[in-house]
């Protein structure tokens, strides 16, 4: 600690750095977990094409993962947003770091090639899942002779697990608007706190 470091300046410098070391803990599990949750979906798609089982049904099973791991993304980027919006109100105001006040007024990236690629991150569970279904129709097509009532039930209620994984991946890509909830959360408290002390 520099000689010209008040203790209160120390302290909000290392409330700093362990909120950032966390909001990349998240960031890596969240990547790590991106990672497991395509490799275990590739594996239980490709077993299933490869065993050629007459039950299509198979495919299915790769929602018990993409759904429950999308639900636990959710979570770290939520976390993330929480953190980054309670630096920016209460630390990075009264210190030289900027940052993650920074961060959120920079325009985003505007370019095609970029969106896609945002898109296809934010949304990894949804295309997992309508790739999952696709096939799970193609197979069911081949493999199964079933009445038509029964046809509409098992190709339509699957449809459900896709938009589910639509609407957790939503709240992925609304990471911004998240942190912009958080951030005025973080202001009331703040406000209220203030009153709290001057009373």
């Amino acid at each position: 600690m520099s000689e010209d470091m008040t203790t209160e300046e120390a302290e909000r410098l290392e409330e700093y750095k362990m909120l950032r070391d966390e909001m990349q803990n998240c960031i890596e599990r969240d990547n790590t977990l991106a990672t497991f949750m395509v490799t275990a979906v590739a594996t239980i798609l490709t077993f299933a094409v490869t065993a050629n089982l007459q039950v299509p049904f198979l495919f299915l099973i790769s929602f018990c993962i993409i759904i429950p791991f999308t639900a636990r993304l959710v979570h770290y980027k939520k976390n993330v947003a929480r953190i980054s919006s309670y630096v920016i109100v209460f630390l990075e105001k009264d210190m030289n770091i900027k940052y993650e006040t920074r961060n959120v007024l920079v325009k985003p990236v505007d370019a095609k090639p970029s969106k896609i690629l945002i898109s296809m991150r934010n949304y990894i569970g949804f295309w997992l899942g309508l790739i999952s279904y696709i096939i799970y129709i193609v197979e069911y097509n081949n493999k199964i002779d079933f009445s038509i009532e029964l046809d509409i039930l098992f190709l339509v209620a699957p449809v459900l697990l896709v938009i589910i994984t639509f609407f957790m991946d939503k709240k992925i890509d609304n990471f911004s608007k998240e942190k912009n909830k958080w951030i005025e959360n973080w202001k009331e408290l703040k406000e209220e706190q203030n009153i709290k002390k001057e009373n």
